[in-house]
């Protein structure tokens, strides 16, 4: 996802800030709890993307949403997906679920 200038649409530094976990995202999971302190983190720092991009939009996010997508991406890093990728993905499910226009 290309952003430039001062974009207001929803979803759009999504990418910088749960690219900050990344180096956490890509490490192996050694055991149960080290997955799902890794699960835990890319789900808070989405979540926080998710909620700043709707209020630099003026918009509410849809109940769900967050965690919807959130987990998604997760989910997509624990396959193996980049950020990038999980990203765009997760991205693509919410705005079809949710009836969001990019």
């Amino acid at each position: 996802m290309a952003v430039t200038g001062r974009d207001s649409r929803p979803f759009a530094p999504l990418l910088a800030l749960v690219s900050t976990v990344v180096l956490v995202a890509s490490q192996p999971a050694r055991a149960d709890g080290l997955n799902n302190m890794r699960d835990q983190l890319i789900i808070h720092y989405c979540t926080i993307a998710v909620d700043a991009d709707f209020a630099k939009a003026g918009k509410a996010a849809p109940q769900g949403l967050a965690q919807d997508t959130c987990t998604c991406v997760a989910e997509q890093v624990n396959a193996k997906a980049s950020i990038a990728q999980a990203e765009t993905i997760c991205k693509q499910q919410a705005m079809s679920k949710y009836n969001l226009s990019p």
